[in-house]
Parts: C-alpha cells; sequence; structure tokens
C-alpha cells in the first residue's frame, strides 16, 4: 500500500515539476525585462496553499492539470488606453521582449530534455532490446524477409536504442521510403519495407523478443531460464501456424490455451529434451464469457512469397486435405508435408471460390511452405474447429465439421456464427446444425465458462541497458532529444494530413497512468519519460492557438505586421476561441483515454 502511495506521489511529483519548470520559464523572462508578475501557480482553480513575495503570490492550486503566471497586463488587464499601461506591465514592454518572455516555457522545457536525458542514460535505463521476437505472417516484415532474433540497427538511417523507438520511427515513416538496417549472426543488411496501415498507424508486423520465467507447473518440470524452446505440443518453433511465424512464447501460449498437457521439446547446452508440464485449473469467475467453443480453421491461403508464389496454390485457397491427412490447422499442414518432404511431390485437395478441386505441389513448392514462403490466415467460413472440453465438443462436434445454422437461421460465414451467439449473451442454450461430410445432424448445446489454467510459464520482456561513458550519455541524450523534437513535430504534422488518427492522441489520465508505471519501475525510465514528456509539452505550447504561448506569439507578428497594438476586442474573442478550442481537446483526449482503461 505504502509503495503504491509513494509511486503515485512520484508520478505526480514528476509532473508537477515539468510544469513548474515551464512557468518558472516564463517567471525569469518576465522578471529580466522588469514585468511585475502578480502569480505563479502551480495547477488551476482555487489557491490551497501558497506564500507572497514582493510583489508575487506564488501557490498551489487545487487543480494540478497545468500551471500559469499572471503578469500585470496580460489577459484581463489588457485595455485599449495606453495612458493607463504602467512600466512595469507586460504591455509597456517592446514586442521582442514579449518574444522572449512568451518563448520562456518551451525554451526552459527543450532545456530540461537536454538535461535528464544524459542523467537518465548515465543512470542506465533499460530498454526493450531493438531485436525481432516475432514476425506476423504475411505482413510487411514477414514479406521483406526479417526474421525472429534478427536485431535492427536502425530504420530509414535512425539509430535504434529500444523496441519503442522503432515502433515510433516505423509510425511516423515516409512509407515510400522505409529502409530497416538489420543485424543477422553478425552480418548487417538492409530491407526495404512497405508498411501497412490498417490499425491507423504505419506498421510492420513485428513484436519484441521475450525471456521464459519458469516458476510452478513449468519449474516442477524442469523448465529453466534461458532454455530454448523448439516446439510445443507440436508446434515447431520458426514455422507458421495459424496466420503466424511461430516464436518460443507463441507456441507456448497457443500450445496451452485449452487445458491440457504442455510437451515442450527444449535446447539446452546443445542438447534437446522432452519436459511434460501438467497445468493447474483455474476456475473462472462468475462473470466469465460462456462459449460455444467454435474457432476457425486456419488452412487459408493469405499470401505467397519466392517459390510458393510459382506453385499452383493461390490467395485465398483453402486446403482441406494434404497427403490424404484432413487438415484444420497451419501446423497439420507442415505435420502432413514433413512426411511428404522426401517424396518429391504431394496431393492437396482444397476449395478455391465454390469449386473443390485437387493440386499437386512439387518439390520446391513444398520445401517453400516448409521454409515459411506461405502464410496462413483464418478461414471465413463455417468449417470450424472445436475447442476441447467445450460445448460442442461435449455434443460431439468435431474438427472440420461445418456448422450450417443456428436456431434454424441459416449461417454463411464465420462472421455469422458469431453474431448468432454474441446478439444476445444472457442466452445459454442454442440448437446446432452441422454438416460432417455429406451428412447433417442437429444437437441441443448449452454454452460453458472455459477455465483457465496456470502453466507457470512467465513472460519478460528481453532488455538491454546501454553502460555509457558521461561524453556517451551527453551523445545519447542530445539523439534523443533530437529525435523526440521530430517525433512530435511529425506527429503533429501527420494528425493534419491525416497519417496518424487522431484516436492515437493521449491525454491526462493515460499519462499520468504511464508515468505511474514507471515510477513503479526503475527510476531513470521515469526520468527518459519525463524528458519525454518536457519535449511534448514545450512543442504543444508552442503551437500557434490563442491561449498557449505561440498564440501569444502569433499575436506579436501581427502586431508587428499591423504597426500598433492589437484591439482588446480582437485579443478577448481570440483567447476565447483559444480557450474553447482547448477544453475541447482536453475533453477529447480524456474520453480516448477512458476508452482505452475501459475498451
Amino acid at each position: 500500500m505504502f509503495e503504491n502511495l509513494g509511486n503515485i506521489l512520484l508520478a505526480a511529483l514528476g509532473i508537477s515539476f515539468l510544469i513548474s519548470m515551464h512557468e518558472l520559464g516564463h517567471f525569469l523572462a518576465a522578471r529580466l525585462f522588469g514585468v511585475r508578475v502578480e502569480t505563479f501557480s502551480i495547477g488551476f482553480g482555487p489557491r490551497v496553499y501558497g506564500w507572497r513575495s514582493g510583489d508575487t503570490d506564488y501557490r498551489i492550486s487545487a487543480v494540478p492539470l497545468g500551471g500559469y503566471v499572471k503578469m500585470a497586463g496580460e489577459y484581463g488587464d489588457y485595455t485599449d488606453d495606453e495612458t493607463s499601461i504602467a512600466p512595469d506591465d507586460l504591455m509597456a514592454k517592446p514586442i521582442w521582449q514579449r518574444f522572449v518572455i512568451f518563448s520562456g516555457g518551451v525554451v526552459m522545457n527543450f532545456a530540461l530534455a537536454f538535461v535528464i536525458f544524459p542523467i537518465a542514460f548515465g543512470a542506465g535505463v533499460p530498454f526493450e532490446a531493438p531485436v525481432v521476437g516475432g514476425v506476423a505472417a504475411g505482413g510487411p516484415a514477414w514479406s521483406a524477409g526479417l526474421q525472429p532474433g534478427d536485431e535492427i540497427v536502425a530504420v530509414s538511417g535512425r539509430k535504434t536504442y529500444g523496441f519503442s523507438n522503432i515502433l515510433n520511427d516505423v509510425a511516423l515513416c515516409d512509407p515510400d521510403d522505409l529502409v530497416l538496417t538489420i543485424r543477422r549472426d553478425g552480418v548487417e543488411s538492409t530491407r526495404r519495407v512497405v508498411p501497412d496501415k490498417s490499425t491507423g498507424l504505419y506498421d510492420i508486423g513485428i513484436e519484441p523478443g521475450f525471456d521464459l520465467l519458469p516458476r510452478g507447473p513449468a519449474a516442477e518440470a524442469g523448465l529453466q531460464a534461458g532454455d530454448q524452446i523448439v516446439s510445443a505440443n507440436g508446434i515447431t518453433v520458426g514455422r507458421r501456424h495459424e496466420g503466424v511465424l511461430v516464436t518460443p512464447h507463441w507456441a507456448v501460449l497457443r500450445a496451452s490455451d485449452d487445458g491440457r498437457p504442455l510437451d515442450l521439446v527444449v535446447s539446452r547446452d546443445g542438447a534437446t529434451q522432452t519436459l511434460h508440464v501438467v497445468p493447474e485449473a483455474i476456475a473462472p469467475p462468475a462473470e466469465a464469457r460462456r462459449i460455444l467453443g467454435a474457432t476457425p480453421i486456419t488452412t487459408r491461403v493469405a499470401k505467397l512469397r519466392g517459390a510458393a508464389e510459382r506453385g499452383p496454390l493461390h490467395v485465398d485457397d483453402l486446403l482441406l486435405e494434404v497427403a490424404g491427412s484432413p487438415v484444420v490447422s497451419s501446423s497439420d499442414v507442415y505435420a502432413a508435408l514433413s512426411t511428404k518432404a522426401t517424396l518429391g511431390q504431394a496431393e492437396v485437395r482444397l476449395r478455391r471460390g465454390d469449386d473443390e478441386r485437387t493440386v499437386t505441389l512439387d518439390d520446391e513448392t513444398i520445401r517453400a511452405v516448409l521454409a515459411g514462403d506461405l502464410a496462413f490466415g483464418p478461414s471465413t467460413s463455417t468449417r470450424i474447429r472445436v475447442v476441447p472440453d467445450s460445448a460442442l465438443a461435449e455434443a460431439g462436434l468435431h474438427d472440420g465439421d461445418t456448422i450450417v445454422a443456428i436456431d434454424g437461421e441459416p449461417l454463411a460465414t464465420y462472421q455469422d456464427l458469431q453474431k448468432a451467439v454474441q446478439r444476445d449473451e444472457s442466452r445459454v442454450d442454442y440448437d446446432v446444425r452441422y454438416r460432417r461430410g455429406d451428412v447433417e445432424n442437429e444437437v441441443s448445446v448449452r454454452t460453458r465458462a472455459m477455465p483457465a489454467y496456470d502453466y507457470g510459464i512467465a513472460l519478460r520482456a528481453k532488455t538491454v541497458v546501454y553502460d555509457l561513458s558521461f561524453a556517451g550519455s551527453l551523445a545519447a541524450g542530445w539523439d534523443a532529444s533530437l529525435d523526440a523534437l521530430r517525433a512530435t513535430a511529425l506527429t503533429l504534422t501527420k494528425l493534419f494530413t491525416g497519417d496518424v488518427g487522431a484516436d492515437q492522441l493521449s491525454g491526462p489520465i493515460q499519462i499520468s497512468k504511464v508515468t505511474y508505471t514507471l515510477a513503479s519501475r526503475e527510476f531513470s525510465r521515469l526520468l527518459f519519460f519525463l524528458a519525454l514528456l518536457s519535449v511534448n509539452l514545450g512543442v504543444i505550447n508552442i503551437l500557434p492557438v490563442p491561449v498557449l504561448d505561440g498564440g501569444q506569439i502569433l499575436f506579436l507578428l501581427l502586431e508587428k505586421i499591423k504597426g500598433s497594438r492589437l484591439s482588446e476586442r480582437f485579443m478577448s474573442n481570440a483567447q476565447l476561441v483559444g480557450l474553447v478550442f482547448i477544453l475541447a481537446l482536453m475533453v477529447y483526449v480524456t474520453f480516448n483515454d477512458i476508452r482505452r482503461l475501459f475498451p
């Protein structure tokens, strides 16, 4: 409890520190030119605590979401009557001095980042290692030939220091000129990648690497930290299974999702051995979702590359039988082809459109498929796989059965099946009509909540800590500061061009959540994030929006062009428009934050 309170306090102090330093920049610039500062406030709203020194009321206010410096002669004190302006009023100062005053907060934010980044690097910031742990089959990285274990050294010439750094650079890349520099087995090479934007941001379909941390059942079975997973219940690492390239942790997660014992083949000190892990069942909570137990088959050809493109298979072919064996998953396909790899050819029965046909795979195509040059994906048909111990399994359905109708309603696609059982979540009983071969049957099925299972295999992201000298920390801090400036500026630019969706923006809730999470980990990571936040705060404040510093600088430019002060009416209306815009933006990003908390 006290540790959590300490982390909350540390996160709050970190954010308050950034705001204080921003306002301190305005305060120091104002005092430099003799402007009277009436209020220096951390937070908005009613005064909670403070003291007065000279002309200034230093205060902490009730709403800790910002802060402000109130200078004489600004905002509400603005008047068209120049004779009422005191010598120490803001408006009594020349334009260049006011420019420095309004820029003071932004300059302080940037300067702060240049100071904090080297401190964080010097303390040793742990980053997720820039190493590929998984590659989405059929995705951009897969098409470019990336493999698990590849280290991404640079993105379009920009050096990487962490996996999140890679994702950010890809998200903000020029999609026509994305080049990855990778290191594989000590050799560097470049790969041109065409990113995907289906998620709202540019993405290449990679995930970070993880280390396995055995405990409980896994540790009792003999699994040790550092073991290399070769396969899990026959799902082989490095092969394609259900649309993705199998990584060690993915193989474990996928093979252990139905409560069956887990046979792990592991490599340790150059030798392989098989470990049998028996899970501990965890009863489902009362509110757990009840399911029928149907999942789509995953033998649809999603994408081809290399030698597989020259074979007889086409994208969207649905494989039904390979070498005489029915197949419902990509692992079934690999298992069937592996037995035929030395025979030179294999017969494949498949559905293409509305027709079923048989094609022959030659030796080159077989080897291309086994090498991963074919990406499988889920089928849209109602031919299904059955979850073990589920309601459908108890009713007698098998893998490869086709569900024809639910409660008499015909089904055409797997999405129709999902909609039929999700339409009324309070229902538990369904009449299911299914087809096996040429025979149709109908059964009554009662949905059930599936228990969870603990195999004792936890995952931890691979991390790297750069051991830098003082000079190296300064250089890394400089690079990180420039990267943060560039990333923030590019994000804003792409928001206006539509390359980044507005739903990607975060607000105070998400910022506080991330800050708290980092505060509960290493202090150096919190410092690094605060430095990034300081840069973001500086860039946001320099936007030409009334109420923000950039808006005030815009008014100075207009005043310079006009040759005289702007009217009180214009300033008041502009400030009101800016305030409404900022409030609307705050509501929107807070809604985004809440939506992320409760998806």
